[in-house]
């Protein structure tokens, strides 16, 4: 599985600012998160 996301923040300058402070941090986590869940669910038997 490969998951490509583009985001960016709104509002300009003040998204710049959100995103250099949070979301290039929160972003990747999230992903990797969200990856390690889906794999254990896929590779789990009934």
């Amino acid at each position: 599985m490969r998951d490509v996301v583009d985001f960016a923040a709104p509002l300009g300058l003040l998204g710049a600012v959100a995103e250099r402070a949070a979301l290039n941090w929160y972003m990747p986590r999230l992903i990797n998160i969200r990856n390690n869940h889906v794999k254990k669910i896929a590779e789990t038997t009934r």
